[in-house]
């Protein structure tokens, strides 16, 4: 969008725009791209007043750190800087921030959020908060979007016989509401931990939908490659339990990410060739890993969403949210999931909120066995009560399902990277094995059985520092751990349709006669496929990976080393979302201060959306 140039200019004595942010950029707060995007801004519309300037390029570097908005309020005790020393705390402990009351109304006043003419400003204040416009161009748009598919009512139909079939056992009965709900409204938000069952209730969705009318035009969807395949694993898995035809109509259901199914053109993120004006030709629209997508891929996706189609969103609001700006899912559920696992009644969720009656919440998870360590220290963390997941990680419960191991010292420390070693060497060694005889599928198991979990890329307390180690550790031990090598595990990071290999997708090197093949596991052709070394593109070694990117993924036992207590990475979503990777076992590598610092920190994302959905109930 382009604004007007302001027939304003700029006094005489005016210092430059740019050095009326440059303490901020010095103590690391505001990057290069912000201070000049906020003086370019400012100098369009004549703004010279440094509180504003220093608001605009705040504004600039939220969506940067996933806000949607700028929250002036609780800049002063939220700001961090982006140096990784001593000093860059120094500097921002060094800052002075104008009075927020007084501050706000300087924004609001100002000519950076005064429409000229049809062309809107390039800033919005609603609400207390201020936003960059396009992002408040996408929540309103998301927040009407969601409130009239709430309202939308369709022809009753109950849940098939065939698809009763897959609704068995504890916690069937809230799956079986959560299908009726679905299918009587336009919009359904499932939510639950791992192991609730939630793809298996999206399946007796859909198959109560296809036993009503077989023409249904269905596509399943996930903001990542890998998500979107395993959804549709999930889908073919219980489509096998269901007669034909019902089950081939299943498996036919498309797979695929948010960004493929909108039809991006020209290369682009941002530009898709369906949208309001070119709605996709669909019925039903399933999106999986909800917790993941942005607010603005989350505005265009209902926006290329015909209004008569059913949008079902699936995920778990305690998980990551977006790499990019917005927590969508968790400001959509809102209060609800607390209220549903804190209601002794089983009434369910609150009442109050249009979407109230959409939200269907699965508490039970067979991943875990009930009352485990594991299930009961994730249980702690979502609720974010410290003290009583450190009482369950004093356990020290050993080896078996459900259990969970505690270090109490940091990863930095020689006990701390003993620990680790125990744990990942052996399984290192064992697939390394494996590869190096050929034995392609033993191999990816062997490797898929534990991983290791940081929080950082890089440092101390990074997955660089730490494949480095495990190779180290596995070279001392006979392993020739070095370039390609039998055993290294790799993980694609680009989405590569030549290959049909999918961002997220994880292989191993293994050794076939005389030379090295990467190996992926293939369901659909139900045994591996080989890609040659020089072939992969964009790719990294996984014997340690970001949490980030262990989302969606399970293995049996998970090595989790917690950043220090200081790290704004050290979030409760963040050791949340590592701890239920697990199937079986934990190893958490990490010391008291750690452990709180995580579970008392919730991601708390400046966004208007739950305001607007639940009011004061939502805040």
């Amino acid at each position: 969008m382009t604004w007007p140039q302001v027939a304003v200019a700029p006094p005489a004595s005016s210092p430059d725009l740019v050095e009326l942010v440059e303490p901020a950029r010095v103590a690391g707060v505001l990057s290069d791209a912000d201070v000049h995007i906020a003086a370019a801004v400012c100098r369009l519309c004549g703004e010279h007043d440094p509180d504003v300037v220093l608001a605009v390029a705040l504004a600039a570097r939220a969506p940067r750190l996933g806000h949607v908005a700028l929250d002036l309020w609780t800049v002063a005790a939220t700001i961090t800087s982006d140096l990784h020393t001593d000093g860059g705390a120094e500097a921002v402990a060094s800052l002075r921030w104008p009075e927020p009351g007084a501050w706000l109304e300087a924004v609001r006043a100002s000519p950076v959020t005064t429409p000229a003419g049809d062309v809107p400003a390039p800033l919005v204040v609603h609400g207390g908060l201020v936003y960059l416009e396009r992002y408040r161009d996408h929540e309103v748009r998301v927040v009407d979007d969601l409130r009239r598919r709430a309202t939308a009512t369709f022809d009753p139909i109950d849940i098939g016989p065939s698809a009763a079939l897959l609704l068995a056992g504890e916690g069937a009965t809230v799956q079986r509401d959560a299908v009726r709900q679905a299918l009587a409204g336009g919009l359904a938000v499932l939510v639950g931990g791992p192991g609730t069952g939630k793809t298996t209730t999206v399946a007796a969705m859909l198959a109560s939908l296809l036993e009503g009318d077989d023409q249904l035009r269905i596509a399943l969807a996930a903001p990542t490659g890998k998500a979107a395949a395993r959804l549709g694993e999930a889908i073919v898995h219980a489509a096998a339990q269901l007669p034909e035809p019902l089950a081939s109509r299943l498996r036919a259901a498309p797979s695929t990410t948010i960004h493929r199914l909108l039809g991006p053109r020209h290369d682009t993120v941002t530009t898709f060739r369906h949208h309001r004006a070119h709605p996709l030709a669909l019925d039903v629209v399933i999106v999986d890993e909800t917790s993941m997508v942005s607010l603005p891929l989350m505005a265009r996706l209902l926006d290329a969403v015909r209004p008569d189609a059913r949008v079902v969103l699936v995920g778990d609001p305690g998980q990551l949210a977006s790499v990019e700006a917005g927590s969508v899912l968790s400001d959509i559920v809102g209060p609800a999931a607390t209220a549903a696992a804190t209601d002794a009644g089983g009434s369910g969720p609150p009442r109050t909120g249009p979407l109230a009656g959409c939200i269907s919440v699965l508490r039970h998870s067979r991943r875990f066995p009930p009352g485990s360590p594991l299930d009961r220290l994730a249980g702690a963390v979502r609720d974010g009560d410290a003290d009583r997941a450190l009482e369950v990680l004093r356990e020290h419960r050993g080896d078996g399902d459900g259990s969970v191991t505690w270090t109490g010292v940091g990863g930095d420390s020689a006990a701390g990277a003993a620990a680790v070693r125990a744990v990942v060497e052996p399984a290192a060694r064992q697939a390394a094995a494996l590869a190096e005889v050929g034995s392609a599928p033993e191999a990816l198991a062997a490797s898929a059985r534990v991983r290791l979990l940081c929080a950082h890329r890089h440092g101390g307390f990074g997955v660089s520092t730490w494949n480095e180690r495990v190779e180290t550790w596995l070279h001392a031990s006979g392993v020739a751990a070095r370039g390609w090598y039998p055993g290294r595990p790799v993980m694609v990071t680009a989405n590569d349709p030549v290959l049909r290999r999918s961002n997220g997708d994880i292989g191993i090197v293994v050794r076939r006669d005389h030379r090295l093949v990467v190996c992926f596991d293939d369901p659909g052709a139900g045994d591996v496929a080989e890609v040659a070394p020089s072939r992969l593109g964009s790719f990294e070694t996984v014997h340690a990976m970001t949490i980030h990117k262990s989302q969606g993924s399970e293995f049996d036992h998970v090595v989790v080393v917690l950043p220090p207590g200081g790290s704004r990475l050290a979030t409760r979503e963040l050791l949340y979302t590592a701890i239920t990777r697990a199937r079986r076992q934990v190893t958490l590598v990490g010391d008291e201060e750690s452990v709180r610092a995580a579970v008392g920190r919730a991601v708390a994302r400046a966004s208007g959306i739950r305001q607007a959905l639940w009011g004061d109930e939502g805040s």
